[in-house]
Formats: structure tokens, C-alpha cells, sequence
């Protein structure tokens, strides 16, 4: 989402964007499903203020999915745990409090929405509202379990 907010402030200066498992809010609302309550969101982060390893250890197999691939998730872990738990948390807070949703459909680039069939953060029905709700889109999915197909499936990711 940073990347198109900064192509409406500045239209013109980004050409195009791809957008790996985005997801403009979050928490659910309403008709929206964003795969999390705001009493989820309120959980995690007050377990990341907490406890922000142990929410580092937990949270890595989750967001990287890819069972088959534990090593996937330990470089994830060891990226969280290398992070600055107080920057950890406020990009946390930003991240999940966030509601871009009016902001879709001021975007005039194209946009490429890739999106995991299976994603526990950003679920298939948040892919499917912003491709609904973007001008220019498309939308691709990948086979693949987990937020981050383009770690876990590269070639499914960069063939779509």
C-alpha cells in the first residue's frame, strides 16, 4: 500500500505497480473481509509489545507458510529478530490499523495483484476486492501457501 500512496501523491512518477498479497485493511468490516477482527489485530500487537521474540517465532511460519520449507520460515524469523522491536511494532501498528480502502480507486497506473490461493494474512477475498476495486488491474494467483509467494513459489510468482 506504500507504493501506491506514493503514487497519488505524486501521479505520474510510478509507472505501474505489482503488489504481492496487499491488502488495503485488515480488520473486517461490515461486508469486507479482511481475515482479521479488530480484537485479532489488538492480540497480535499487544503480544508483539509483549513479546516480541516469541511473537517473531510464532508468527514467521504463519506469515511464510511453505511447511514443506521450514527453512523459509527460520531466515523470516531471523529477519524479525534482527528488526528493532520498537520499529517492528510501530510498522505493525501503521500496517494493521491501516484502511486504504477509499484510496483504490484513485489509482490510475496499473496495478498486478499477486496473491497466494491459501494466504492467512491477506485471504483470497482481499485480492478479489482490490482487483474489483482498482481501475487498472489485474489479478494473479499463485498456487501456494503462505503471504509471501514470491519467497515460497518464485517461479509460480514471477511466471504469473
Amino acid at each position: 500500500m506504500i507504493g501506491m500512496l506514493a503514487g497519488l501523491h505524486a501521479p505520474g512518477r510510478i509507472a505501474g505497480h505489482v503488489m504481492i498479497g496487499p491488502s488495503p485493511c485488515y480488520i473486517n468490516e461490515g461486508d469486507y473481509v479482511g481475515g482479521f477482527t479488530r480484537e485479532d489485530v489488538d492480540s497480535l500487537l499487544d503480544t508483539l509489545e509483549s513479546n516480541y521474540l516469541g511473537w517473531a517465532s510464532n508468527m514467521a511460519p504463519v506469515i511464510m507458510g511453505a511447511p514443506e520449507r521450514p527453512e523459509l520460515a527460520e531466515e523470516l524469523n531471523q529477519s524479525f529478530c534482527r528488526t528493532d522491536p520498537d520499529i517492528a511494532r510501530d510498522f505493525a501498528r501503521a500496517t494493521f490499523l491501516s484502511d486504504n480502502r477509499a484510496d483504490l480507486p484513485k489509482l490510475q497506473e496499473p496495478v498486478l495483484i499477486i496473491q497466494s490461493t491459501e494466504d492467512f494474512i491477506a485471504p483470497l477475498s482481499v485480492g478479489e476486492y482490490m482487483h474489483r476495486h482498482l481501475q487498472r488491474s489485474t489479478l494473479r494467483l499463485v498456487d501456494n501457501v503462505g503471504h509471501c509467494p514470491h519467497l515460497s513459489a518464485p517461479s509460480a510468482s514471477s511466471a504469473t
